[in-house]
């Protein structure tokens, strides 16, 4: 009788422990795009899709040279909490080195920033999606 009582104890306790922490985790870390709970909208699945492929972007193109995010890559400009302090098209502007900004780069930041202007517009707008995301 001991035994059957502890296994069923032992196996509620494991119920309760798996629950609470499904709990945890959807109230933590809502998702992007639901709709009260339900499935991801087409949008919310398309932005995940651009932040993925700005986040990829962010990688392949060495932009940790210069920029960190989370303390991690240059430290000359980070880019933590960036879509606090500008828009989307600021972004764009500084990403593209146009000139719009141009007095506020180095003669080497504008060489660099040169090499994005031949990325896909797709792909910059997927690279501010990502850093908005931040």
């Amino acid at each position: 009788m001991r035994k059957r009582l502890a296994r069923t104890l032992a196996v509620l306790s494991g119920i309760m422990v798996v629950v609470l922490s499904a709990t945890f985790a959807a109230v933590m870390n809502p998702s992007v795009g639901d709709d009260a709970g339900g499935a991801p909208t087409a949008a919310g699945a398309g932005k995940q899709a651009q932040i993925a492929r700005g986040r990829e972007l962010f990688r392949e193109e060495d932009c940790v040279r210069c920029h960190s995010i989370g303390g991690v890559g240059g430290r000359r400009s980070p880019l933590d909490d960036i879509a606090r302090h500008m828009d989307a098209a600021e972004m764009r502007d500084w990403i593209l080195g146009t000139d719009a900004v141009r007095d506020g780069l180095s003669p080497s930041a504008l060489n660099a920033k040169r090499v994005y202007r031949s990325l896909p517009p797709e792909d910059i707008d997927a690279l501010i999606v990502y850093l908005q995301s931040l």
